[in-house]
């Protein structure tokens, strides 16, 4: 009888301690565990696959205010909040003029400055997609190294539009 007392005491205080631990979890705190899990690409590292032949997706994260004034060209728009809901509908790849990326093939993310895309990946991970890439630094690092492969969708904003279609992964 005591030792079912002695097990009940022991689980009872792990369970205290585990919830005690998240106690101090935050965002960085989650961002920066799941830098042990995602591997980060640098712009030269993502214009070099996207350059290539090798079939890949690249998945901007962001919101649709943050992405239409300004994309990474080639890549599609399926929003953080929406990411698992949507990844693995062929409606959404339908509706995008895309092929649904198979768990086995190159996923690339990216949000504004690393954090959303690291988690975004760290999902993607969780999920089965083997080969998750986020954009180290995010759009702002692509941006400022590649300026000239930002697709601005001047129509949301009342224009017109210019592309730089890489083609290849999409």
């Amino acid at each position: 009888m005591k030792k079912i007392y002695y097990v009940a005491i022991v689980l009872l205080v792990g369970l205290i301690s585990a919830c005690s631990n998240n106690n101090n979890l935050t965002a960085d705190t989650m961002v920066e565990a799941a830098k042990n899990n995602v591997e980060l690409l640098t712009p030269v590292q993502l214009f070099d696959i996207m350059s290539g032949d090798e079939v890949f997706t690249l998945i901007d994260v962001r919101s649709p205010l943050e992405h239409y004034p300004g994309y990474i060209s080639g890549s599609v728009l399926l929003s953080r909040g929406s990411l698992e809901f949507q990844i693995a509908k062929e409606k959404f790849w339908e509706d995008a003029g895309l092929y649904m990326p198979a768990k086995n093939e190159i996923v690339i993310v990216y949000c504004k400055k690393g954090a959303r895309g690291i988690l975004a990946a760290q999902t993607l991970l969780t999920m089965g997609y083997e080969k998750v890439f986020a954009i180290e630094g995010g759009f702002k690092t692509w941006e400022l190294a590649y300026p000239d492969y930002v697709e601005k969708n001047l129509d949301a904003l009342g224009g017109g539009s210019s592309s730089h279609d890489m083609g290849g992964g999409c």
